[in-house]
C-alpha cells in the first residue's frame, strides 16, 4: 500500500469530510474503515466530541455539526492517517484501533 493522504477537508453542517486517496486512488473502504477506527481512539483519548465513519468514494466523515468541531478535529484525522501509514511506529494506536473481531 503507498502513503495515504487528505486531498480535501470540506465541511457540511452536519458533518466533516476527509477526502482520502492511497497514490493519488480513492482509498479503499478497509483502508478507510482503519483510519476512521483510530480516529475515533484519538478522540476518546483526547475527550473530543464526534464520531468517525468511513464513507464511499475515498472518505471518512466526522459526525458532528460544524458549531462543535474545533481545528484538533482536523489535527486527528492527521494522526491517524500517520499511524496507519506507519503502524510500527504507532504500535498502541494500532493496537487499540483493532476490530473487536480479530
Amino acid at each position: 500500500m503507498g502513503v495515504l493522504r487528505c486531498t480535501g477537508i470540506e465541511s457540511l453542517p452536519e458533518r466533516g469530510l476527509f477526502r482520502i486517496v492511497v497514490d493519488d486512488a480513492p482509498a479503499s473502504p478497509e483502508v478507510l474503515e482503519r483510519v476512521a477506527r483510530v480516529a475515533d481512539v484519538l478522540l476518546r483519548e483526547n475527550s473530543l466530541q464526534g464520531r468517525f465513519v468511513a464513507e464511499k468514494d475515498g472518505a471518512i466523515a466526522l459526525e458532528l455539526p460544524e458549531a462543535k468541531r474545533t481545528f484538533f478535529h482536523n489535527g486527528i484525522v492527521f494522526a491517524a492517517l500517520d499511524a496507519v501509514n506507519d503502524p510500527v511506529r504507532n504500535p498502541t494506536l494500532t493496537l487499540l484501533a483493532r476490530p473487536s473481531d480479530e
